[in-house]
């Protein structure tokens, strides 16, 4: 029960310092060089994790360039919240999430610092305006991370809506300098996964009481930009990678 209480201690000091005095630091790095504007949300998401008592483990083959020049659009299952930070830790990365995160106080500042991409899941007339600034980071040589179940799932990977990959159809036109990179999340215990509307803090709580958990991260083969794909197919190529990448045995 101590080391609960001083992990929950350290978390609030940790949320409480990024809030007051990374956040406004991190506004000004956005605005006068972007592309160091990873630094600060890195050291956050990895510290949290350690303070939640998740680690990342990475298989698969991780495109040499991930961290670096290469633009991508990054597709995977969506399991929990730390999800984002178990992805934020390893790249630079922007998200796309639902509207209701810009109306969580603490939250929407921390996200909007993240560029993130917020996407009114019940209003099909935001999907092109979401789509149009998906491709607009991309094409400014960012990542974006797409959680194309649209919610969260415990039981394996679920069918992918294909709304949001008509981006990729605009980056087949823009030529080879870009990417659609599938990765797999699974983690080590059941107790893991966040679903749904659950509340936030029992689920906080209850990573740091349970045994310490692995959130892997399996990267599939890219999929390739030689020539135009429908949406469609591309989304159900990405489920069909991941789906197979979440079922294979750990090595």
């Amino acid at each position: 029960m101590v080391e609960v209480s001083l992990r929950a201690l350290g978390l609030a000091l940790v949320i409480f310092i990024a809030f007051l005095v990374l956040a406004p630091i991190q506004w000004a790095v956005l605005r006068l060089n972007p592309r160091f504007g990873w630094i600060l949300p890195r050291l956050f998401y990895a510290t949290v994790l350690r303070l939640v008592k998740v680690r990342v483990e990475v298989s698969g083959r991780i495109p040499r360039d991930m961290p670096g020049s290469l633009a991508a659009l990054v597709v995977t299952n969506h399991v929990s919240w730390t999800d984002i930070f178990a992805l934020g830790a390893l790249f630079p990365a922007a998200f796309v999430a639902k509207s209701e995160v810009a109306r969580w106080p603490i939250i929407r500042t921390f996200a909007r610092l993240v560029n993130t991409i917020f996407v009114d899941r019940n209003a099909r007339a935001s999907i092109p305006v979401t789509n149009a600034a998906m491709l607009a980071q991309i094409r400014a040589g960012e990542h974006v991370v797409l959680f194309p179940e649209a919610t969260t799932h415990a039981g394996g990977p679920q069918p992918f809506h294909s709304s949001h990959f008509a981006v990729v159809e605009e980056l087949f036109k823009l030529g080879p300098g870009y990417a659609i990179q599938p990765i797999a999340i699974r983690y080590s215990a059941p107790h893991a996964p966040w679903i749904g509307d659950d509340a936030l803090l029992p689920h906080v709580l209850g990573l740091m009481q349970g045994a310490p958990i692995t959130c892997e991260l399996i990267f599939c083969e890219p999929l390739p930009l030689a020539e135009p794909m429908p949406r469609r197919a591309v989304a159900q190529e990405c489920f069909a990678r991941i789906a197979a990448a979440y079922s294979s045995q750990r090595v």
